[in-house]
């Protein structure tokens, strides 16, 4: 192609040398210069191929005579127009060295011809797998697919806009305003002279370029295991086949073995709010403001409506949150924050400015055409419906309350896919629908709609979609796991949920209160970001909550509950805890880098131990039911029989040390005959059990002194 072309080498700052290719070809047009720099840079990486496959140096690279593998260049498309089969968006991916395939361009080839016979390929071979929806679950899929050899394509459903993101969660866009606001301070930006409309302009700057890091990484990573992405929206026919179709109004059919349905969910809009996406959003088309405000005020209790509540006050808005509840405690209980949490959740949205509502919900609008101008919006009872003779006057309202499930126009019905009321789709425990080789996974199914159980739902469908059932195992291979909705709800433990305010809040597993609902004897240790090392040393102020199963011997942790700077990454050695069960021994004898948060497990399994009935000491060294026979004689010889319901009762009450020898004996703990009735002090709840604790540890009655009575269980 080139007879001119060299080659030589550039050293760079990093110390790495550049491999590079000149020529002094002349070139027509700018296309032709455009192809005449791809078509060298595929020549530069086939023979660094060629010398990295045959280990071969640079200096035996460049005095080799053997001859170099052939080049295989993509071909070149045109912009011009679109193809008939395919329609515009695509991605064309030709195979390319080492098993890869490169992308040759973003457009598909202007006529059937050109597409050749390797870019038909692309949609009408028959992959193991076609996942509709390119989100986070879709992605993971994908992934899941390929590194287990299996060909699959990711349909991704662009809709009528600008789609920047691919890969990233739903949430991606609040997390990323968060992270913009904690490093742009509005008020002095402002008290410099700038504008709101030059302010907001950077954050939308800074929130794209994270979500289209993003979307690179995932489409760098779909690339490098071969797996085509198409833009484009796809349906089921009555045939059970795939059509998709392009925004050009183009469609093709896409064959494949098994299908995977990842389309996740939209924002629930109720009645009788304007929506417009430029005054009046919901949690998806707030991504389109396009201005500072002021005022701000937002419907919702849950996690997306708490997040842009502090998010918004960060920007130096007024925030007005309305909830139906009477409570935010309550509010917050029925998405699984524990209610101490909730309660330290709502003084710092109080204490950042946010005003709360309670009992209300919106009625009319008056939304004025000028932004400028404030609209008003009338409250009403939550209970009789009725107005309350408020009236808010805000720059924007968001709506953030529920999500429904992206199954309209998909065909599903008709392919013999099963929906429930609400829309969501139907699966087992496998994550099959009803449809034989379709299967779905992430928010369609519904709650709990997060990304991480999307992303766990994605792999276990995979999993066993390809999996060969073993006799008498209907799960084929996966045992007795059910990734189901139900299953994800009726399990806590299963994964962690964090809310990104500022500071987070983060749980996995059982509150207290939730494990008393459920049975269990639970006792929980709290931990103030005071306690530690570094909470003192940055001045955090937060809390973590240790829960444990007390009515077994080993203090398994059954929940862990976090308000706090990087609560969202504490809480995940707290999910090792309550997933595996692991005994409160486990956390005081874990070994931590100094001067981090971590610290705060230890303070609260410290505060356990401190305050639990059998110190886990005690615990160590009887069993369980010795322990409660000790516990209810002592009771007994104190006269308080009936009235002690738990071991503070017991406080500053004393039995004599006769008394105390009696029960040892009875207990099989106390020696020879000479030891009875040694006599002695007076011993409390706490020296009484330390006093059996050294007779099991081989003491006499007559060597355990008074000065040995000093811990405090």
């Amino acid at each position: 192609k080139f007879p001119s072309a060299s080659a030589f080498f550039l050293p760079s700052s990093s110390g790495h040398k550049m491999l590079c290719f000149t020529s002094s070809e002349r070139v027509k047009t700018g296309r032709t210069a455009a192809v005449s720099l791809f078509l060298a840079a595929a020549a530069a990486w086939t023979t660094c191929m060629h010398a990295a496959r045959s280990q071969l140096s640079v200096k035996s690279l460049a005095s080799t005579t053997a001859p170099l593998p052939p080049l295989r260049f993509p071909t070149v498309c045109s912009r011009a127009s679109q193809s008939p089969q395919t329609g515009g968006g695509g991605l064309h991916y030709k195979r390319g060295l080492a098993g890869r395939r490169l992308r040759s361009c973003n457009s598909w080839h202007s006529n059937a011809a050109a597409v050749g016979n390797e870019g038909s390929d692309l949609l009408q071979k028959d992959y193991d797998l076609i996942i509709i929806g390119g989100g986070p679950t879709g992605c993971a899929a994908a992934e899941k697919a390929a590194y287990a050899g299996h060909s699959a394509m990711v349909i991704d459903d662009p809709g009528t806009g600008k789609k920047v993101q691919l890969g990233g969660p739903t949430g991606l866009f609040s997390k990323a305003l968060r992270d913009t606001a904690s490093r742009i301070d509005v008020k002095l930006l402002k008290a410099m002279g700038l504008s709101d409309k030059s302010i907001w302009s950077q954050v939308q700057e800074m929130c794209k370029e994270i979500q289209l890091v993003e979307t690179q990484n995932t489409v760098r990573r779909l690339r490098s295991i071969a797996v085509p992405r198409i833009q484009g929206k796809a349906s089921f026919t009555p045939k059970g086949m795939v059509k998709l179709e392009f925004r050009n109004g183009k469609s093709v059919e896409v064959h494949g073995n098994r299908y995977l349905l990842a389309t996740g969910s939209s924002a629930f809009q109720a009645r009788g709010i304007p929506f417009d996406s430029r005054r009046v959003f919901d949690s998806d088309s707030v991504k389109d403001l396009s201005y500072l405000p002021n005022d701000v005020a937002i419907t919702g209790a849950g996690i997306i409506a708490i997040e842009y509540a502090k998010i918004f006050a960060k920007f130096g808005a007024h925030v007005t949150l309305i909830i139906r509840d009477s409570s935010f405690p309550a509010a917050m209980e029925r998405v699984g924050v524990d209610r101490d949490i909730a309660e330290a959740l709502r003084k710092d949205l109080l204490a950042s400015g946010v005003e709360i509502l309670y009992n209300r919900v919106v009625g009319d609008f008056s939304v004025p055409p000028s932004i400028t101008t404030p609209m008003a919006i009338q409250l009403l009872d939550r209970t009789t419906n009725k107005p309350t003779g408020e009236q808010l006057r805000v720059d924007t309202y968001l709506f953030a309350a529920g999500r429904l499930p992206n199954t309209n126009g998909l065909g599903l019905e008709e392919a013999g896919v099963q929906l429930d009321d609400k829309g969501r789709v139907l699966v087992d425990g496998n994550l099959e629908t009803s449809k034989k080789g379709v299967y779905a996974a992430g928010d369609i199914l519904g709650p709990p709609g997060l990304a991480s159980t999307g992303i766990e739902q994605g792999a276990a469908a995979v999993t066993h979609m390809f999996s060969t059932p073993k006799e008498g195992e209907a799960g084929g291979g996966m045992g007795k796991t059910s990734f189901d909705p139900k299953s994800y709800l009726s399990d806590p433990n299963r994964f962690p949920v964090g809310i990104w305010t500022s500071p987070e809040v983060a749980y996995i597993g059982l509150t207290k209160k939730k494990a008393e609902e459920s049975g269990y004897s639970a006792v929980e240790g709290v931990a103030k970001y005071s306690e530690t090392t570094r909470g003192r040393v940055s001045r955090s102020s937060g809390m973590l909550k240790l829960v444990v199963d007390e009515g077994e011997r080993d203090l398994p942790v059954i929940g862990v509950s976090i308000f706090g700077e990087d609560a969202c990454e504490l809480v995940h050695y707290g999910m090792e805890l309550v997933q595996s069960r692991r005994p409160l021994r486990c956390v005081l004898e874990a070994s931590h880098a100094a001067v981090t948060y971590h610290e705060l497990y230890k303070v609260a399994a410290v505060n356990i131990d401190e305050n639990i009935d059998f110190s886990i000491q005690l615990r160590s060294t009887f069993p369980l039911d010795v322990l409660r026979l000790a516990k209810e004689k002592f009771i007994q010889a104190t006269g308080k029989s009936g009235t002690v319901s738990s071991h503070h009762d017991l406080t500053g009450v004393r039995i004599t040390f006769e008394d105390a020898e009696e029960i040892a004996r009875e207990l099989s703990l106390m020696r020879p005959a000479e030891d009875f009735e040694t006599g002695g002090p007076s011993l409390s709840y706490a020296e009484f059990f330390e006093f059996l604790r050294q007779l099991k540890g081989g003491n006499t009655a007559r060597g355990i002194t008074e000065e040995m009575m000093f811990k405090a269980m």
